[in-house]
């Protein structure tokens, strides 16, 4: 991607799951890259250790705007990746919060952006946009139908507002601004908090916790898609270059794994023999969860690379080597 070499690019939340692997690929595309964000989060401190001598980073509270201005200038490139992100259990209680949260930070980085005349923007959105009843696999036009699923409400909302926002000024200041819909994203450097932790990472530590059986919640039937952290990367890149139009592109995998299936698989990868029981009594969730990617491969040309055996694999390995092995 000859389009990055000695670009001037701004990540915010470069330090965090996603954002770090976007950082090392953005450097080995030859971009000159700012980090912003707040030193010492949780689990993504070390994230960007390795390649430290190479950026530039500013801590940074993004709910002000003049934190937002100053990293904007003499940026060419903004990928703004910074939310603020908890749990299923947390969001239910907390709608308000996480819709005024996300809404400020969005609100005031794209600002800050068009006030520095930054020639391109990435807006980050969520398939929480999303109704519970869409289609499956899920076309891009679903993301305004009704409301958002519950369960993210609020933070569904304010990541519509910022779609909204985009559109917006793509059409009065004619800004070029790419917007995505990543979809579960999963790999080292995830969350492996069992708290907080999403369908993968708490499944591998599930699995590699277990002694002699393994309880799964559901009847593991539902069917989920996964996207290997590499191809999400790979398609907020490819966006950015090519299809800057304040016009939503999934980023995502047409791979639907059923989730009995796919604790089958973890358990296989990881050499053990256990018995699974599956929990009934416990919800499943939705029925079906896969985004439609015709519309990425069309305009962009994106196509997912990594498969789920083979990411499980590289996920579980990081999570052997950099956390239990330093346990």
């Amino acid at each position: 991607m000859f389009f990055w070499k000695q670009k001037k690019v701004v990540v915010t939340g470069g330090r965090g799951f996603i954002g770090s692997h976007l950082v090392e690929r953005l450097l080995a595309e030859g971009a000159e890259v700012r980090v912003a964000d707040l030193a010492g989060r949780d689990g993504s401190k070390n994230n960007l250790a390795h390649v430290s001598d190479h950026l530039e980073f500013f801590n940074v509270d993004l709910a002000d705007p003049q934190s937002c201005n100053k990293i904007c200038r003499g940026a060419d490139v903004v990928m703004h990746l910074a939310a603020r992100i908890r749990g299923v259990g947390y969001n239910v209680q907390h709608h308000g919060e996480m819709f005024f949260a996300n809404a400020l930070i969005n609100l005031h980085m794209l600002e800050a952006a068009r006030l520095a005349h930054v020639d391109r923007f990435l807006c980050v959105s969520t398939v929480g946009v999303y109704p519970k009843e869409c289609k499956v696999p899920t076309p891009e036009e679903d993301g305004f139908k009704g409301e958002p699923e519950s369960s993210g409400f609020g933070y569904g909302w304010s990541k519509r507002q910022a779609e909204v926002q985009a559109r917006c000024y793509r059409e009065e200041y004619g800004m070029k601004i790419a917007i995505v819909r990543p979809y579960n994203v999963y790999g080292p450097r995830m969350d492996f908090n069992l708290e907080t932790a999403p369908v993968v990472s708490s499944q591998i530590r599930k699995v590699l916790d277990a002694k002699d059986v393994l309880t799964v919640w559901g009847d593991g039937e539902q069917t989920r898609s996964f996207t290997y952290v590499s191809d999400e990367v790979a398609g907020m890149l490819l966006a950015v270059e090519k299809y800057p139009e304040a016009d939503p592109l999934n980023i995502g995998t047409s791979e639907e794994i059923k989730i009995k299936d796919l604790v089958r698989l973890i358990v296989r990868l990881s050499g053990k023999d256990l018995q699974i029981q599956f929990d009934t009594s416990k919800p499943s969730g939705a029925a079906r969860r896969c985004p439609d990617i015709s519309k990425a491969a069309r305009l962009i040309g994106y196509q997912p690379k990594v498969w789920m055996e083979e990411g499980a694999r590289r996920t579980m390995d990081w999570y052997q080597e950099s956390i239990l092995a330093s346990q």
